[in-house]
């Protein structure tokens, strides 16, 4: 089983046309028909159907379809990342992020790399919490933004604080509390909160909005999988959204006020201490300098 195979398979099952396959694909006909002969008999399956007024996909070949054209789409992204790094890049560097982070300084760190750093090929992965940490531990990612205490525990690894992040609601613009320099737990009493899902965020963040929970008894409580959804249901007036200020987004239909809670959350990067390459450490550099400098 080749590539040329699976290009030719994936290309008839769309468009149960030989010809039009042929030209799709710069070959000719007699090729295709050779090429699905070959996998078909490799595989030892009728994939197609077909006689001289159609063609159409056997069951088998529905099921092959599915799975396959992921692993085509795949091979291509592969070979294209490989060629692109061999002609323009000497090193690699993996990022991982939160996929409820606030990406506001992602685009300056980018930027500010790619001038200091032109060589340097940057993956930018985005996770759900617990894949994030599970593929930093196994060295799948060379730097995360994270929240301390998700890192604090594991070997062979470094922390920088970038800032300390408290606890925010957000809620639309006409809601009482919009006008408000702060609210309070209290304030918070026969509300509808929407809080993030617990089973997505590290321990730490899932302890406050317990505590939240445990202090406002006479409320209801939406659980949310993402940032996006939690807006989405704040607009919807469904509630109103607790939630660390560092994954809060800027929206002109939503306030965000600060919540006065005592417990804050410790946001940053984190690599690993035994990674000694130059790219690793400006990396860490351009984004310590750009948060730093946030206010400045």
């Amino acid at each position: 089983m080749n590539t040329r195979q699976l290009e030719c398979f994936t290309k008839l099952a769309e468009t149960l046309n030989f010809s039009r396959t042929a030209k799709c694909l710069y070959t000719t006909q007699p090729s295709v028909t050779y090429q699905i002969n070959a996998l078909e008999n490799e595989l030892k399956l009728k994939l197609f159907l077909r006689n001289k007024r159609r063609v159409e996909l056997t069951s088998a070949g529905k099921v092959f379809y599915d799975d396959i054209r992921e692993v085509l789409i795949k091979i291509n992204i592969a070979v294209t990342k490989a060629k692109n790094y061999s002609q323009n890049f000497n090193s690699s560097l993996s990022v991982g992020y939160d996929s409820n982070i606030n990406m506001g300084y992602i685009p300056a760190i980018l930027r500010e790399c790619k001038r200091k750093q032109p060589q340097i090929y940057i993956y930018l992965k985005q996770f759900f919490y617990e894949e994030k940490i599970v593929k930093f531990s196994n060295y799948k990612l060379d730097v995360i933004f994270t929240v301390k205490e998700s890192v604090v525990n594991l070997p062979d690894v470094n922390y920088r604080e970038l800032c300390i992040s408290h606890f925010v609601c957000v809620l639309p613009v006409n809601h009482p509390f919009a006008g408000r320099k702060t609210v309070e737990i209290k304030d918070l009493q026969a509300q509808s909160l929407i809080v993030l899902d617990p089973l997505k965020r590290p321990s730490e963040m899932v302890c406050i909005q317990n505590e939240i929970q445990v202090q406002c008894t006479n409320t209801h409580i939406y659980f949310s999988d993402s940032v996006a959804t939690a807006y989405a249901m704040i607009k919807g007036d469904m509630g109103i959204a607790v939630m660390p200020d560092f994954v809060c987004q800027t929206d002109n239909g939503l306030a965000i006020i600060p919540l006065l809670f005592e417990p804050s959350v410790s946001y940053g990067i984190a690599w690993h201490a035994s990674d000694t390459k130059q790219e690793t450490k400006k990396f860490i550099d351009i984004t310590t300098n750009l948060y730093l400098n946030k206010d400045r």
